[in-house]
């Protein structure tokens, strides 16, 4: 969740953008065989996929956190089981759970830095491919040990751009992704793109509620967040506001939202003339935050 430049990763999906389907064939595949992908034949059979797939399918699963591997063994998470799993979304039909997958990506700068540092890091509304390329080149070489070659990055920002912006009328795997609906990021005439904060209504609760809760798990000795912290990524840090896109009204609609949603778990106060957050020491893990969503109750 927050960058260590002597960990990161570049171009592991093998340009291809995650798919629908592939975190569930992947997980159910590895809960069947745990050593399903240490073997690239029969992991093509299982998955019915070609190898570079196979590698791509690997990837996500690992840079989402519902599986993790070790010495070719694979392990499904237990944020895996409770997205996936018995009681979870297994199919991604809630619109809640891609807003989720989407926050794993952008807030893991370790396994995802690209899609880390873009929600993060990059500021322009609109913007057009070759322009993403070289400020992320920039970025790599200015903060990133080491470094990585231009081919590396101009893989991840394509695929970046497939994933959250397929191209219309193309009739192939870039039109499956589930993370295209949420139109954080869109096409534009003449090649371009645009990705604007703004005040995202549909944005459901339980996504941003579940951000925060990780937030606040991952610094577990701050007792408060500011909302400036929560809204741009600072020190490091990924930012919910950042990562959703939301403009600054955005994110305290969504607040106030998640607050009426799920009380006496998040209180904004003024300390010191600093807006801030602070979350009850009662207030749920990130966890059971996803397992009473999907059970139908509230945390």
């Amino acid at each position: 969740m927050r960058l260590n430049r002597q960990k990161t990763t570049f171009g592991r999906h093998e340009t291809f953008p995650l798919r629908y389907s592939w975190l569930t064939k992947g997980f159910e595949a590895v809960k069947a065989e745990p050593d399903c992908f240490s073997r690239p034949e029969q992991a093509m059979v299982t998955l019915g996929v070609g190898r570079n797939m196979v590698n791509a399918i690997q990837y996500w699963l690992q840079a989402t956190g519902i599986v993790v591997f070790d010495d070719g063994i694979a392990r499904p998470t237990e944020l895996g089981e409770t997205l996936l799993g018995e009681g979870g979304d297994r199919y991604l039909e809630d619109e809640a759970t891609l807003w989720i997958i989407h926050w794993l990506l952008a807030s893991n700068a370790e396994g995802a830095t690209g899609i880390y540092w873009f929600f993060n890091h990059y500021v322009l509304p609109r913007f057009y491919h070759n322009e993403v390329l070289r400020a992320l080149g920039e970025f790599v070489e200015q903060e990133i040990k080491p470094g990585r070659s231009e081919s590396t990055l101009k893989s991840d920002v394509s695929t970046l751009l497939r994933l959250y912006a397929p191209e219309a009328g193309r009739n192939d795997e870039h039109l499956d992704s589930p993370l295209a609906p949420l139109q954080l990021i869109e096409p534009e005439s003449g090649g371009g793109y645009r990705c604007l904060r703004i005040m995202r209504p549909f944005l459901p609760p339980v996504a941003l509620h579940f951000a925060l809760a990780q937030r606040f798990e991952a610094d577990p000795q701050q007792p408060a967040l500011p909302v400036r912290a929560v809204l741009y990524s600072n020190d490091g840090w990924a930012a919910p506001g950042a990562v959703f896109r939301l403009s600054e009204e955005g994110l305290m609609a969504a607040l106030n939202k998640v607050m009426d949603r799920y009380p006496h778990v998040y209180e904004l106060r003024d300390t010191a003339g600093v807006h801030q957050i602070y979350r009850s020491q009662r207030a749920p893990g990130s966890l059971d935050v996803l397992r009473n969503h999907y059970q139908g109750g509230a945390a």
